[in-house]
């Protein structure tokens, strides 16, 4: 994936992307380019198409603006946690799924939809977010971990958990835009996801 147009925080390519995260998370993908111009403060109704070409491609650059620090965190975190050799317990993978996502939405309230943008697309059954080391190396260690500890661990709940913590990062997300929503607060939530993701990866299969 070329990730060149996203240069700087400050930058036009920057801007128009924070507008279609924002648009992409409150209405969904049929908002149109142009509409993501004007957001992003672009007079020339092509500003998008020059920067980004296409719809599938914007989205990608999406991803890359936000989910290849977030998964180059999660990726540090699994090294530090790693580091003395010893075997990790489901908890500690646990926090280890959900703490890079929480530190963004926290560290950007107000600024960022990024989790609304992704349980979006998770829900529509779109396919285009991206695989690969930069994107999800630290999501598939963290499978692996976790098949390690819990080897009865099937596909379906991976990804049941995984739509389950989307879904639940964004309304986090969405929370975290009332200032008078606490950061306590948001960790009390924070707790009770993680509480509530070790049942469901603890609970027995059906049948």
């Amino acid at each position: 994936m070329d990730t060149g147009t996203v240069q700087t925080e400050d930058g036009t390519s920057a801007a128009i992307l924070r507008a279609a995260e924002r648009l992409f998370a409150e209405r969904g993908f049929e908002v149109s380019l142009r509409e993501i111009g004007r957001s992003a403060g672009q007079r020339n109704n092509s500003a998008v198409q020059y920067h980004f070409g296409t719809r599938d491609r914007l989205i990608e650059a999406l991803y890359a603006y936000r989910m290849v620090p977030i998964n180059r965190r999660r990726l540090a975190l699994i090294e530090e946690a790693c580091a003395d050799g010893r075997k990790l317990d489901l908890e500690q993978i646990i926090d280890l799924g959900i703490q890079p996502l929480a530190e963004h939405v926290l560290a950007h309230r107000g600024s960022s939809s990024y989790a609304r943008f992704v349980a979006r697309l998770v829900l529509s059954g779109d396919s285009l977010v991206p695989t690969g080391r930069d994107f999800t190396e630290g999501l598939r260690l963290l499978s692996v971990l976790s098949k390690d500890v819990m080897p009865e661990l099937t596909e379906e709940r991976e990804f049941l958990l995984a739509l389950f913590t989307a879904t639940a990062m964004a309304n986090l997300e969405l929370r975290c835009e009332d200032r008078s929503f606490t950061d306590e607060q948001a960790r009390e939530v924070l707790a009770e996801l993680r509480t509530a993701v070790i049942a469901m990866i603890t609970a027995p299969r059906a049948g």
